[in-house]
């Protein structure tokens, strides 16, 4: 009984903390978040500046898309890169995403 309670405290303690941290991940600029989400889904193949082409990717440092065609390819994938409307399940997450990956060109 004395190990229930304990499990039950340790999990209450570490899903509190999760929840904390994950809403505090989110507290910075839109363009701080949108680099946020680029790092962590993004730079496999276009890099960090943007243009690394690894898998065939675009240059992103000379792309002309405007918000809304970005977002259509987020969403629905072209080519080798895959959608991601699962992954970033929020229009919020994509404009910031979207924002920052038109920040990337010259």
């Amino acid at each position: 009984m004395v190990l229930r309670v304990i499990f039950i405290f340790s999990f209450l303690f570490l899903f509190s903390c999760g929840v904390e941290d994950a809403e505090e991940q989110w507290s910075a600029s839109a363009i701080e978040n949108g680099e946020k989400l680029y790092t962590i889904h993004c730079t496999r193949c276009h890099g960090a500046t943007g243009d690394l082409g690894a898998s065939g990717s675009k240059n992103l440092q000379i792309s002309t898309l405007n918000t809304d065609a970005i977002q259509k390819i987020i969403r629905e994938g072209k080519g080798a890169m895959p959608s991601y409307v699962k992954t970033l399940n929020s229009e919020e997450k994509l404009s910031w995403l979207s924002e920052y990956v038109i920040s990337l060109r010259n």
